[in-house]
């Protein structure tokens, strides 16, 4: 007759709901508790960066583990306003959005740099409006850190083609800008209004890449750019030109830079 055995199962220790939260706000999407106060918000009100209270309603999210957004509600980067970013955003960049078919935290600061110095060079130096058709030829959405494992929180960036560089205005803007994930508030989408917000990392597709074909006036417009930069302006002098002028250029305007 066979010995009976008592057998017994340990069961692996239960994860908190609270540590999987947490390792999902951190990790698993990019989002960083809020370290923004109301007095820095306030000082981008004071240097004519981002619009009073009263009329955009902002607030902070100090001490927010992730954004908790309520109906008409979105996140803002303080370095996103510092880089031009204005709300309501302008047609431009909202057409952009919705044609990569991303949400605007998505992106990074030095894409809305690149954003910020292409409208303004093509409305301040070139006198027309930002041409869709020679920012695609220009520029590229690259997923970070890869294309299988994309996270949330500034991992579509945006960078200039290869084979452009050379016909384009010379900058090196910094890529490393500290913890600047941390720095976020809420502040109402005004109409016309961004994307809605839709949990999840960006989902990279075709429009992305898409370079399309340059097309007679696209060849006119490079080669004016070629102009501007043969007598001396650069991404820094275009920069400064925004700065001097006080102006958002990611922001809706009632006059565009050439009026």
């Amino acid at each position: 007759m066979r010995e009976k055995r008592v057998v017994t199962f340990r069961m692996a220790p239960r994860k908190s709901k609270r540590q999987g939260s947490e390792k999902e706000a951190t990790i698993a999407d990019g989002w960083r508790k809020s370290k923004l106060s109301e007095s820095t918000i306030s000082s981008l009100v004071d240097h004519r960066l981002l619009c009073p209270r009263s009329v955009v309603q902002w607030f902070s999210a100090e001490g927010h583990d992730r954004p908790y957004e309520r109906i008409a509600k979105t996140v803002i980067f303080k370095s996103f306003v510092e880089r031009g970013l204005g709300i309501p955003v302008c047609d431009f960049l909202r057409g952009l959005l919705f044609f990569w078919g991303i949400q605007l935290h998505h992106l990074t600061p030095t894409s809305i740099l690149h954003i910020s110095i292409f409208v303004h060079l093509c409305e301040a130096f070139l006198g027309i409006y930002p041409h869709f058709d020679l920012f695609k030829s220009l520029f590229f959405l690259n997923p970070y850190p890869n294309f299988s494992n994309v996270a949330t929180v500034g991992r579509a960036n945006l960078e200039l083609r290869f084979e452009m560089a050379g016909k384009y205005i010379l900058y090196n803007p910094h890529h490393q800008i500290g913890d600047w994930r941390s720095e976020w508030f809420y502040i109402d989408n005004h109409a016309p209004s961004l994307p809605d917000s839709v949990p999840g990392p960006p989902k990279h597709c075709h429009e992305w890449f898409h370079h399309g074909y340059i097309q007679v006036q696209e060849e006119e417009l490079l080669q004016r750019i070629a102009v501007l930069k043969n007598n001396g302006v650069t991404g820094a002098m275009v920069a400064f030109s925004l700065l001097g002028r006080q102006i958002q250029p990611l922001q809706k305007r009632y006059h565009a830079g050439f009026e």
